[in-house]
């Protein structure tokens, strides 16, 4: 799934990650994949919604149309900015003097992900029993998620961005593929094939 996020993963941010923050998340713990997914479902949804709520009944006849057809798209594209944002990544505010460590429908979050990670990459938290080096190592990764993630240097908007693209994309090729089988939309959004 790399190759749908070129721009996640030609950014400066990912390149610039020399701890793997990124990689560890979105390529090897398939935050990439989900995305992707995400979005293919919901512009599946939403084109399902458009040509069998809106153009397969008389009543229905008079939003049959490109504007409507766009509005949906747009809809899709919204949708799926908000889920890769909202569900995929999490918020990295806190709470109640607690960093927030899930996303909306799953457990863990980018951050979450990326603590666990430190934690494994340092071998241990900080602990008076540790080595010196294995609790500087910890702190300074921590610092690292801290002020870098928490403030603005991670590659979410390219994320979003990018399965915002990917969700009006689904939508406008299911909408070549359902558009056959409704009453009044085999022309949106356009007339072949």
């Amino acid at each position: 799934m790399d190759f749908l996020y070129f721009l996640v993963t030609d950014s400066k941010i990912w390149k610039d990650d020399t701890l793997g923050f990124h990689k560890n998340f979105f390529a090897d713990g398939g935050g990439f994949t989900l995305g992707w997914v995400g979005a293919l479902v919901l512009g599946l949804i939403f084109c399902l919604v458009f040509y069998f709520g809106c153009c397969n009944s008389k009543k229905s006849s008079k939003s049959a149309n490109i504007g409507v057809w766009a509005i949906f798209m747009i809809i899709a594209a919204a949708a799926s900015y908000f889920y890769g944002d909202y569900v995929v990544i999490g918020q990295p505010r806190v709470k109640e003097g607690k960093a927030q460590t899930e996303s909306i429908f799953r457990k863990y979050s980018f951050y979450k992900a990326n603590k666990d990670y430190v934690i494994i990459k340092t071998d241990k938290r900080i602990n008076p029993s540790a080595t010196p080096e294995s609790n500087k190592r910890y702190r300074e990764a921590e610092k690292t998620i801290a002020g870098n993630l928490d403030k603005g240097k991670d590659v979410r908007f390219d994320f979003d961005i990018t399965t915002a693209v990917l969700g009006a994309v689904f939508f406008f090729i299911f909408s070549i593929v359902f558009k056959r089988f409704t009453i009044d939309g085999r022309s949106v959004p356009f007339l072949k094939p």
